[in-house]
């Protein structure tokens, strides 16, 4: 049985721009020609092409052509990432499709002729109980394609007859793949192949950034300088920039807005797939603006330090910030329990910045290597974490004297606690596998000490200070120094 879809598609529905895709299109540049159509040098200086929040049924006004839409498609405000609605996708049990639409941005009048190279992004949630079966190869998600010069999905492709990268999603053991199921010049088989970039969860938001170059051409010969980049959560999980798609870039990219459940079977039993906040833009926009700018910028000198923080809610990263961006080596992970976990690495006066929405729950940061910036600010941790675990009140770490090859240093701490009596106190002094550390018994509302360690000279060490009450509710800082 044939692993892709081979209908035809027909252009089912014309849809053109009413007033508020009008309104859209002029508040990023200002209109061109008669039809509300854009230039592609306005659209440029204004980034973005399209953005559809899914607040109304007229999401469907941009399509130009819709096979299957309006059957299994609807909004709903139950499970939407912002509190407003969210488009809805239905795939019912026994059936391949929830939504297949095509956007040309030429022929929708967004942009005179369609672009070579396009970003597009969209947050997408699969339903919690999302349940696969069977052969589950090629289900498909929005994404990039051109098949003006294919009559259907059936065969390799070579150049002539059309390519595809749309977004997929397959089973996985711990999770759902996501990745592009691209027909492209050195695809190995008939049907697409499987690029995959990482795996996300069932039941929470993730955002999908997509970008596509188209490849360039020589002679009548394709060259293989295309490009196809997907980040995920923030995060760049897929790149490959030497790929061949087409001998006619000059028809451009179109963007398939399809929700498929692929390969032989169909949908084992009703699915549920969510997405919101979907944009088109000629540049790559920050992934999520919303909640609050974090910037945590090292200090001029320091080497590379590293961070931790913890938020009750979503993280993006702010990828437009020059120095202090966050970068492909800062990771973004959702922990499956609502809260979301960024651990990063800066130095020598660099930064990295993010967008946070939720409270910060925890924070593991040498404060006296970083500033600390939140919504315009500068702080300190103690003034943005949101606890119920006791207060560090003094953690002091200061150099003694040096006896022969060592030196001593000492640790004053003193802590209070919240709701509960105090447990105990640990310091932990350590470098590499060697650690020293100390434990102090405590009780009532406050209490305080000093400890006393001895390093070899020249030794970089990492010393923390955690203290926890009855209750189990821990609180711990860090900080470096050198002997």
């Amino acid at each position: 049985m044939a692993r892709d879809e081979t209908a035809h598609r027909t252009e089912a529905k014309e849809s053109l721009l009413d007033r508020r895709s009008y309104l859209k299109l002029a508040g990023a540049s200002a209109a061109a020609v008669a039809g509300f159509g854009t230039s592609s040098a306005a659209a440029q200086d204004g980034g973005v092409i399209l953005e559809e929040d899914f607040a109304s049924s007229e999401y469907s006004d941009w399509f130009t052509s819709a096979w299957k839409q309006g059957e299994y498609d609807q909004l709903t405000d139950q499970t939407s990432r912002t509190g407003d609605s969210c488009l809805n996708v239905n795939l019912p049990e026994g059936s391949h499709y929830g939504m297949d639409t095509t956007l040309d941005l030429k022929d929708g009048g967004l942009l005179s002729e369609n672009p070579r190279e396009l970003y597009s992004s969209y947050w997408v949630k699969f339903g919690n109980d999302f349940d696969f079966g069977g052969d589950t190869f090629s289900c498909k998600l929005p994404g990039f394609e051109n098949h003006e010069r294919r009559p259907s999905w059936d065969g390799a492709s070579d150049g002539t007859n059309g390519w595809a990268a749309r977004g997929e999603y397959v089973n996985e053991s711990d999770g759902i793949g996501i990745g592009y199921y691209c027909y492209h010049m050195d695809m190995s088989g008939n049907y697409g192949d499987d690029l995959r970039a990482t795996t996300i969860s069932r039941g929470e938001w993730h955002h999908i950034e997509q970008y596509m170059k188209l490849n360039t051409t020589s002679g009548g010969s394709a060259n293989r300088d295309g490009q196809l980049t997907m980040w995920v959560d923030g995060n760049r999980q897929f790149h490959d920039d030497s790929m061949a798609f087409t001998l006619y870039p000059e028809n451009g990219i179109n963007y398939a807005f399809q929700v498929y459940y692929g390969g032989g079977d169909p949908s084992p039993s009703d699915n549920d797939i969510y997405i919101d906040n979907w944009k088109m833009a000629t540049s790559r926009q920050t992934s999520d603006q919303s909640g609050k700018k974090l910037e945590l910028v090292s200090n001029d000198g320091t080497e590379a330090v590293e961070y931790e923080f913890t938020v009750e809610g979503n993280v993006s990263k702010d990828t437009y910030s020059g120095s202090m961006a966050a970068e492909d080596n800062d990771t973004i992970t959702s922990n499956g329990d609502g809260t979301t976990t960024v651990s990063g690495v800066s130095g020598n006066g660099h930064g990295d910045t993010f967008w946070v929405d939720g409270p910060i729950k925890s924070m593991t940061i040498d404060e006296s290597k970083w500033t600390i910036r939140y919504d315009g600010k500068e702080v300190q941790v103690s003034d943005i974490v949101e606890s119920s675990g006791p207060a560090i009140d003094r953690f002091d770490v200061t150099k003694s004297e040096q006896l022969g090859d060592d030196r001593m240093f000492s640790v004053r701490w003193a802590v209070s606690g919240t709701d509960n009596g105090l447990e105990t106190v640990e310091v932990v002094a350590a470098e590499g596998t060697d650690i020293n550390f100390s434990v102090n018994d405590a009780s009532g509302d406050s209490a305080s000490g000093w400890d006393l360690f001895q390093f070899p000279v020249g030794t970089s060490l990492e010393v923390n200070l955690r203290v926890e009450d009855t209750a189990g509710n821990t609180t711990k800082q860090t900080q470096s120094i050198t002997l």
